[in-house]
């Protein structure tokens, strides 16, 4: 667990972030039309007040009372969402004004609805303004007085550098398992009897996975197995979920595994396995009973000469029950001090290539690294926090006294908790909040980046090829993570740590997995969701769940945030369009994504919503039309449509959306449809940064078409889709792009699926995509890759990709040279 002076000074981010808000959008004009100018300047004074006092919060000695400070804290953070909460109703009534054409008589204060509105309005705030008195009597009453920090403006806080590398490493990066990894290996490969059991232990955060994953990806291993599963236990296992999970990594459709009991899946799983020579690793197990699934697993994998079950765990008893011997048991150990820094070095100053670039550095780093103790993980975060800093020697030393202090303090040797809590003390306010957005998932739960960064609207959208695809948490930064959202009550958490609805939820995750508990499952008022969830996070909700009146969609008005995806079996389209009418009601939306839905059609209510900025549809296996009002949508700038292959074209009025930065999914207009928007359209866009076009039919293109995308200066990434229904088709698509692509001078990633040529095609080429970085080539019938793409003309640079990305394409004929790519990914 964290010590208690690291919570001390860990003041509430939520609370932080969200007082930044407030404080800008109150200095943003629009808000005087209700005349309320004292009240609001009250509520704007008190909420600096309230940051101020958050700031020198951080300061604060045990002494002055660290349990009082939690409950003002808490009291705050209440207040500051009854505030935002006004604000946000505020404008959102401005808006419905201006949609409705009322505006200009609007601004009338004598307008009857202005004077009601005014009239509420001023009630909400006088409260609000008066409770916040009451809460500075208490700080007044129960803190001793401190020196408090000046107030200062929006802008005038200090500013960390952020940080644009990932606190991952490649296998070439890993430092100091190598001999372990060939110590274990040597093991696997001596086995010629029945299958072992390895162990792999050793505390949390000294690199067990790491090594695990390391031995698995040995070409000498990969080599030696014709099957390889690896997946994490965690510390509630259910035997069905580690089951299908295993299935799956064995391309078992997950349409083969529904409604299938555990003994089915056990079978099916012999099944599979028993014609091959198979190595299994069960990462991060935490104990065995003797009612175990370990049992049951065990009897399902086949008694074959060579094969292997790997385990890791923290204690070296579970290892022993499933079977390790102690001579194969192979037990991690701390870095030297020279691996620490070496490892270090690599994180802290990537910008430099991994060397550091002077002296003061590495004497200050050295002593940094000291307090790490030689735990990999500790040192992995120190890094990457020390990433953040630059080359400030200033910073490096305040960080180093800081560790110190927090050392000589506890007077006991924690750096992992030590390197964790700093860590996220030195955060920047507004990611705070990013990180603790984690407690909602399940443990050992895979995120698409893509996701995070739509949750919280973190600028561009770009992800190019060379960043991140997905993240999943380590299990001791989790135990971090819920032990905040706890203390800041971002997500209410039951006693195994599963977000559950309570009086307070503002944020909530729903799972079929087991591991978080339905919403049906919690007996609330009515009133309780209504006024205080803001996020719902939901997978495979089924009929029970839509037709629940907690989950009624026109109640949860508070709502910013909702993803939400179907359960498979689903059928009741009925059902699911009467839940999905309720989205109307979501005018505080920001973010909407919606999976695996029947319908044929999304509501045409969704032109209600004007908040919202990012719109994702993925896997409307029925979906043919968008609905035209669609293009109201004057906030957005993303609109994703994944896997929607019926999807005809997009309504007419895209060029509308303004303010779009990515547009995925998009399907030109074909003929015989009136009233849809074509590529030429798209010239109006010129905020696009990324953009994905399907083509099914050479009436989806008319002369110089594609011309136009030369025109959209910000374009970063685009894909382009074939879907032909004839060779004919695919010949004439093929034709009409070779004829129309234009230079595209911005582009850095290309992706190109289905392409029906048996070659690259002849605008792939260095002229067209002079300043390319990345390209994807998936399925279609490429067989050879053309050379003129890579040779330079004579005066030109050698020209070099970073990555080239290979998914189910028949490569038979390369260049005689590949020097033009940095690195080959083939799935």
């Amino acid at each position: 667990m964290l010590n208690s002076n690291m919570h001390r000074k860990m003041a509430d981010s939520v609370v932080s972030a969200l007082v930044e808000k407030l404080l800008r959008l109150l200095l943003e004009g629009g808000l005087q039309l209700l005349q309320l100018d004292d009240q609001f300047d009250k509520m704007k004074k008190e909420l600096l007040y309230v940051k101020t006092w958050l700031e020198d919060a951080e300061t604060m000695r045990r002494k002055d009372g660290r349990k009082i400070l939690k409950l003002i804290t808490q009291d705050l953070r209440e207040l500051v969402y009854d505030a935002e909460d006004i604000i946000a109703d505020c404008q959102i009534f401005f808006m419905k004004e201006k949609h409705n054409g009322s505006l200009p008589n609007f601004m009338n204060y004598l307008s009857p609805r202005l004077l009601q509105f005014r009239h509420k309005i001023t009630k909400r705030l006088k409260v609000t303004n008066q409770e916040i008195d009451k809460v500075k009597e208490r700080m007044r009453s129960y803190l001793a007085p401190t020196s408090p920090a000046p107030i200062t403006s929006i802008g005038e806080s200090s500013k960390s550098r952020p940080l644009s590398y990932p606190i991952l490493m490649e296998e070439a990066d890993i430092v100091g398992l190598t001999k372990q990894s060939k110590d274990v290996e040597k093991l696997i490969l001596e086995a010629d009897g029945s299958p072992i059991v390895i162990g792999i232990v050793g505390m949390g955060g000294i690199g067990k996975t790491t090594l695990a994953q390391k031995i698995c990806k040995s070409n000498t291993i990969k080599h030696s197995f014709e099957c390889i599963i690896f997946v994490t236990v965690s510390q509630h296992c259910e035997l069905e979920y580690l089951l299908k999970r295993m299935l799956t990594k064995m391309n078992v459709g997950e349409e083969c595994l529904k409604g299938k009991e555990v003994e089915d899946l056990l079978r099916t799983l012999r099944c599979k396995l028993e014609a091959e020579k198979y190595l299994v690793v069960l990462d991060d197990v935490w104990e065995i009973n003797e009612k175990s699934w370990w049992n049951s697993l065990n009897s399902a994998l086949p008694k074959r000469n060579g094969c292997c079950v790997i385990v890791t765990t923290r204690n070296e008893d579970v290892a022993k029950s499933m079977g390790a011997i102690d001579r194969h048991i192979n037990r991690p150990r701390l870095l030297s001090d020279d691996d620490s820094w070496s490892l270090f070095s690599k994180i802290a100053f990537a910008r430099d290539g991994g060397r550091c670039p002077n002296s003061d550095l590495e004497s200050i780093g050295k002593e940094i690294v000291a307090r790490c103790g030689g735990l990999p993980l500790a040192i992995r975060v120190v890094g990457g926090m020390m990433l953040g800093k630059g080359d400030s020697v200033h910073e490096w030393s305040r960080i180093a006294k800081h560790l110190k202090e927090e050392m000589e303090e506890k007077m006991i040797d924690e750096p992992l908790m030590l390197s964790l809590g700093l860590s996220y003390e030195e955060l920047p306010p507004y990611l705070k909040p990013c990180l603790i957005c984690f407690s909602m998932l399940p443990e050992d739960y895979s995120v698409e980046v893509d996701d995070i960064v739509h949750w919280w609207i973190g600028g561009r959208t770009d992800n190019l090829s060379g960043q991140l695809q997905s993240v999943k948490m380590h299990d001791i930064v989790r135990d971090m993570i819920i032990k905040i959202a706890r203390d800041e009550n971002f997500t209410q958490l039951d006693e195994r740590d599963r977000p559950e609805l309570t009086v307070q939820s503002r944020r909530m995750g729903m799972f079929n997995t087991g591991i978080i508990k339905s919403i049906e499952k919690t007996d609330l008022k009515k009133s309780t969701i209504e006024s205080k969830l803001r996020t719902l996070w939901a997978l495979n909700i089924g009929k029970d769940d839509v037709l629940s009146k907690n989950m009624e969609l026109c109640k949860l008005k508070r709502l910013r945030v909702l993803s939400i995806s179907f359960y498979k079996d689903l059928k009741d389209e009925e059902a699911m369009k009467d839940w999905l009418d309720g989205i109307a009601s979501l005018l505080h939306l920001v973010y909407l994504k919606i999976e695996d839905c029947g319908l044929k059609a999304l509501p045409d209510s969704v032109g209600n919503l004007h908040n919202l900025q990012i719109l994702c549809l993925y896997k409307w296996y029925n979906l043919k039309m968008l609905p035209p009002t669609i293009t109201e949508l004057d906030k957005l700038t993303s609109l994703d449509i994944y896997c929607c292959d019926l999807l005809e074209c997009m309504p007419d009025g895209i060029e509308r959306l303004s303010r779009l930065e990515r547009l995925t999914g998009f399907c030109p207009k074909i003929s015989s449809h009136k009233n849809t928007s074509r590529i030429l359209h798209l010239k109006n866009l010129g905020q696009l940064r990324e953009l994905s076009i399907h083509l099914k039919n050479p009436e989806n293109l008319v002369e110089g078409e594609l011309n136009v995308l030369s025109e959209l200066q910000h374009l970063r990434l685009l894909a382009i889709y074939f879907n032909y229904d004839n060779k004919a088709d695919a010949a004439a698509l093929v034709s009409e792009v070779n004829h129309q692509l234009s230079p595209l001078q911005n582009v850095e990633e290309l992706n190109l699926g289905v392409y029906p040529g048996e070659s690259t095609p002849i605008w792939l080429n260095g002229t067209t995509f002079p300043n390319l970085r990345f390209l994807g080539l998936s399925s279609g019938s490429i067989k050879r890759i053309d050379s003129w793409f890579w040779q330079p003309k004579p005066g030109d640079r050698v020209r070099q990709i970073e990555k080239l990305s290979l998914y189910g394409v028949p490569i038979e004929e390369y260049p005689l040279s590949l020097n033009f790519v940095r690195s080959i990914l083939w799935y």
